[in-house]
């Protein structure tokens, strides 16, 4: 059985991890990590990598069997693992990621010429098996195997960056010392962090377009593609496919779309909310594209106002490549990067892609496709109205129900006879959750309302759902949302005097934990507690502790 080329330096890689372990029998467990890598190295017929090892740092002190270790082991490295982690891919994506999200600080770590590949190779090789200790490891892994997302950890590192970009902003000129600072972050996890970054990394994978997902997945998770790996090397910043922006326009209004195109262009057609920026007044007109950039803002700031427009910023413009059109545009979308505007990306194929019908197949697939077809929005519209259509006939069959006879009835005396028994219950219990929908608006006005905040509530196991959170004279409310937009159901309420304790992280301020119980002397018993993304925690928070000492006076 070990027979593999390299067994030697898999033998001694069993050794060494084998120290590292706290287990009462090392021989049997330096028998079971030599199995299961020279098992893994065979079976897929590779050379030994001392990388992999590290994978099986949190995983051999398990109360597990060997063959149940080799399965925790392959799960990983099947599902989260990237298939190559010498491709570039990985880390232009992680890059992009941090740019879409703080531009200022992806601009200064560029700045001193450090690549993403230097500092975070083994974060994502071990699934920060290597990086960190095996307690704050194996409580990553159990809310990576219950959430079952390979992306999580591009996210995750954006987050370790972000919450620590005071350290990394201020070295300025010392490109080691910042490389140094950048591979000891994981070191400085701790296992109550996780649940925490885990929590910011969900957060930050919702309030980021999600094309780059299905664009890009295979060839860092399945099949290492080199023409994918040149064309996300030559990304200026996030892209964005149509179907996404035509998702969001029918449903939520995220994205604040910026059509770059020439007016002519423009006034043939374009999307309703589409802003028309002229970008070739860059060149021609310094002054007056600065003023054109400066309505556009104030424009998407009325249209967030209004909850017409997203805050994610999305160029687009004529989809030929090479073309002055696109050349104005991307200079546009680096001057918005520049000043370290956030959430910048730019449509794929530019306006007509939204035109365009599903792509073929490569995979030497006979089957035609149309060369055209009709708008998508069109197509959506069509599909509407036919079930519509459909709909309407149904009813009227119903209603007038030529061919059926129509239904009789007991009369009324006879109600309490056998014909009526086992018979469902006429009556519905969802008349009463329609009574319990309240419309956000009215709850703002209401007299006894201090504050109300859009946030996030935080489930046991990391998972987000949207949520309002209502501060009254007197109770902490939690608020659903509602089966119409713009409304909400009540789904628990606590009196503020409950709050016996409300905690946060220095690293995560936006995770706000409230814990319930009695308080008596010094003596405090928390019965319950409630977490939540709060994205205005300071003010959220402040209003809490002001209304409890009000209710104490």
């Amino acid at each position: 059985m070990y027979d593999h080329p390299d067994q030697s330096e898999i033998h001694k890689a069993a050794e060494d991890l084998v120290k590292q372990s706290k287990s009462d029998n090392p021989m049997q467990l330096q028998a079971d990590v030599e199995s299961i890598l020279t098992v893994y190295f065979k079976t897929g017929g590779q050379n030994f990598t001392q990388e992999i090892t590290h994978l099986l740092k949190p995983i051999i002190d398990l109360s597990l069997t060997r063959n149940e270790k080799y399965c925790v082991f392959q799960t990983v490295m099947d599902r989260f693992i990237p298939k190559d982690i010498d491709n570039s891919s990985i880390f232009d994506l992680a890059r992009l990621l941090l740019l879409y999200h703080d531009p200022q600080l992806c601009n200064h770590i560029d700045s001193l010429k450090i690549s993403f590949q230097q500092f975070s190779r083994s974060w994502f090789g071990s699934l920060m098996a290597a990086d960190c200790d095996p307690e704050v490891t194996v409580q990553l892994w159990d809310l990576y195997l219950v959430n079952m997302d390979p992306w999580i950890i591009f996210f995750m590192v954006t987050v370790m960056l972000v919450n620590f970009r005071d350290n990394i902003l201020e070295v300025e000129n010392d490109r080691i010392e910042l490389l140094a600072r950048l591979n000891r972050l994981p070191s400085q996890i701790e296992a109550e962090d996780i649940p925490d970054l885990i929590t910011l990394a969900q957060v930050y994978s919702t309030r980021t377009p999600s094309s780059f997902k299905s664009s890009y997945g295979c060839t860092v998770f399945s099949e290492p593609d080199q023409k994918q790996d040149e064309e996300v090397k030559s990304l200026l910043c996030l892209p964005v496919n149509a179907d996404e922006i035509l998702a969001s326009e029918l449903v939520n209004f995220q994205f604040f779309v910026v059509d770059c195109r020439p007016a002519e262009q423009y006034n043939s057609g374009h999307l309703s909310r589409a802003f028309h920026l002229d970008c070739g007044l860059m060149l021609q007109d310094p002054t007056q594209f600065n003023t054109a950039c400066s309505a556009l803002l104030a424009f998407q700031q009325s249209a967030l106002t209004a909850q017409a427009g997203g805050e994610h910023l999305v160029f687009l413009g004529d989809g030929q490549q090479d073309s002055d059109v696109e050349s104005n545009m991307m200079m546009a979308v680096s001057r918005f990067l520049q000043k370290h505007s956030k959430f910048i990306s730019v449509l794929v194929g530019g306006y007509p892609s939204f035109h365009q019908g599903p792509q073929p197949e490569e995979n030497g697939s006979k089957e035609l496709v149309p060369d055209s077809s009709p708008n998508k929005l069109d197509s959506i519209k069509t599909n509407l109205k036919m079930k519509s259509a459909n709909l309407k006939d149904s009813l009227m069959t119903y209603i007038y129900n030529p061919n059926n006879q129509e239904p009789k009835h007991i009369d009324y005396s006879k109600r309490g006879s056998k014909l009526y028994k086992n018979t469902g219950d006429v009556f519905c219990l969802e008349d009463d959750e329609d009574e319990n929908v309240v419309d956000l608006k009215d709850l703002e006005k209401q007299n006894d309302t201090i504050h109300l905040a859009a946030c996030q509530r935080v489930g046991e196991t990391g998972l987000l759902s949207p949520c309002h959170l209502l501060v009254t004279t007197s109770q902490l409310v939690v608020l659903h949302p509602g089966p119409r937009p713009g409304t909400c159901l009540p789904s628990s309420s606590r009196h503020l005097s409950t709050i016996v304790k409300i905690t946060s992280k220095k690293r995560q301020p936006e995770v706000i934990t409230f814990k319930f119980g009695t308080s008596q002397n010094d003596e405090v018993t928390i019965f319950d507690m409630d977490r939540f993304f709060i994205p205005t925690a300071g003010k959220v928070t402040s209003v809490v502790k002001m209304q409890i000492e009000k209710l104490k006076e």
